[in-house]
């Protein structure tokens, strides 16, 4: 088998879809932080676990990219979530520094971005399992 290299087009759309995983992820974040104070309707449950399957997927897709296909993603992140929250559960901040520093890595960062992008996908469930931050 010969590896052959990508074509320059096609590290432009994963630098692309990353930054917009970043970016929406972002707002999901913000949402859950601003929108009571902004009167608008926080995520529910369900879409903060739906996007949270969805960040896994994108992390196993960046692991992908790194040539690291079988990680198990979900138990990285959680590691990662639970480091970040050593000294208090707070779960929002957490998936700030996380997603803070996944961005700053970007796709060079490999496994790592990987894996901070399942730790903001954990922290996101365990935002999801709170009943006083979110209104169904």
């Amino acid at each position: 088998m010969t590896a052959v290299p990508q074509p320059p087009h096609f590290q432009l759309c994963n630098q692309q879809a990353f930054e917009t995983c970043v970016a929406t992820t972002l707002q999901v974040l913000a949402a859950v932080e601003f929108a009571p104070a902004l009167h608008h309707t926080q995520p529910t449950r369900e879409i903060l676990l739906a996007f949270a399957a969805e960040l896994d997927r994108h992390a196993g897709d960046v692991a992908a990219l790194a040539g690291e296909r079988f990680l198990d993603l979900p138990a990285l992140g959680q590691g990662w979530y639970k480091r970040l929250v050593a000294e208090r559960d707070e779960p929002l901040p957490a998936a700030y520094h996380a997603l803070h520093s996944a961005a700053y890595l970007g796709l060079d960062g490999g496994t790592t971005t990987a894996t901070l992008l399942s730790a903001v996908a954990y922290a996101l469930r365990v935002l999801a399992q709170r009943e006083s931050w979110l209104s169904n």
